[in-house]
């Protein structure tokens, strides 16, 4: 009798590590993810209905395109699991006028990058010395945006190592191996084609008027015009740089970052009594994208839309802005000249009660920058 429950017991106790392993089984193969070379984390998973053993041949099409974050978030929830599912490392880039999954690296089993346009994606920003090094094999930079992932891209969950990356546009005069601009640029997230749409240059948008900037190798204009002018550059003005164009008739009247689209480049306000050729504004300073001449010719527009205007020989506060190269005293004088009353400084701009023949006048001024309403108080009518 002994040796019979004894023999029971045994039973038992195997029939409950096999149900155990069973279960450890089905787990593991839920969980199972490919494996990857690199020694970052994963920062984005993405669920498929193709089997695992397609993971190492994954192609992007637009079948496999996300439409939002949030399809992203959802597909991704461990409440998605099946038994089919497996997971890819990437991000969801917009990439001119469709979305991309972007693999990281070593996880993408296409190594050579093409020639011609395509993008550079990465962690850190694209220094000088790097954007040399890359020219030396072919690489050109065009543009580079720089942001936090709002802007950037969409993904699900969180690594701080990928909160804020860049991401440039360069240009290949023939095939290279990814790992070669692996060994040329720190922290490389990945390099991929650019889609057809993405422009060819920067779009700029001045008093309702967007003109698209091309980088300067791209550029049949080599001539810079007299007159105010704006400087692109992938680096900011330096003091010596600012001296050294003085000496060929450029004057730096103020620079800013460009937060055109979150571009991580730079745009200064210029003039020049002279036309100018490009190659000496280029010689003497580092990463110039281009040199444009300033809108200040297009008549600009004012809303006349509003209720005030109904009344006839109605009079309405304005805010008038000028540009930066014109002194605050002469723009007083400008909005004076154009009839404009009671006009006084207000920090940079200029206050004034004006007629809408006041307005016409300082929307056709090419020292005047802009002409808005004031938002506050009641127009008065001119008896």
């Amino acid at each position: 009798m002994r040796n019979v429950k004894l023999a029971i017991s045994l039973f038992c106790i195997a029939f409950y590590f096999a149900s155990c392993g069973d279960d450890s089984a089905s787990s593991s193969d839920f969980l199972t993810e490919p494996e990857s070379n690199g020694s970052m984390s994963s920062e984005v998973v993405i669920s498929s209905s193709s089997s695992i053993e397609g993971v190492s041949s994954l192609e992007i099409s637009s079948s496999s395109v996300l439409s939002s974050s949030s399809e992203l978030s959802s597909s991704s929830a461990p409440e998605a699991k099946s038994s089919s599912s497996f997971t890819v490392n990437g991000i969801v880039i917009k990439n001119g006028d469709k979305k991309e999954i972007v693999q990281r690296f070593d996880a993408d089993p296409e190594m050579t990058q093409s020639a011609g346009r395509f993008w550079l994606l990465m962690s850190g920003n694209l220094d000088k010395s790097e954007t040399e090094s890359l020219e030396k094999i072919g690489i050109h930079r065009l543009r580079c945006y720089s942001g936090s992932i709002h802007y950037l891209f969409e993904y699900s969950g969180y690594r701080s190592e990928y909160s804020y990356m860049d991401l440039c546009l360069m240009k290949a005069d023939k095939d290279v191996e990814k790992m070669t601009i692996m060994s040329l640029v720190d922290e490389v997230y990945n390099t991929y084609d650019a889609d057809e749409s993405v422009a060819d240059g920067i779009v700029y948008s001045s008093r309702g008027k967007e003109t698209l900037v091309k980088r300067i190798d791209d550029d049949s204009l080599m001539t810079q015009v007299a007159g105010r002018f704006w400087i692109i550059k992938d680096y900011p003005m330096e003091k010596a740089e600012r001296e050294s164009l003085k000496g060929v008739g450029v004057d730096i009247v103020n620079c800013s970052a460009l937060h055109t689209d979150n571009l991580d480049m730079n745009i200064c306000f210029a003039k020049s009594e002279k036309d100018i050729e490009k190659v000496a504004i280029d010689s003497r300073i580092d990463g110039l994208y281009n040199t444009f001449s300033v809108n200040d010719t297009t008549k600009l527009e004012f809303d006349y839309t509003g209720a005030h205007w109904v009344v006839e020989d109605v009079s309405l506060e304005i805010v008038v802005g000028c540009w930066d190269d014109v002194p605050m005293d002469s723009c007083k004088e400008i909005v004076k000249a154009c009839k404009g009353e009671d006009a006084s400084l207000d920090r940079s701009v200029i206050l004034s009660n004006a007629t809408r023949e006041t307005i016409d006048c300082l929307l056709s001024n090419k020292d005047v920058d802009s002409v808005e309403p004031l938002l506050y108080g009641e127009p008065t009518v001119i008896d």
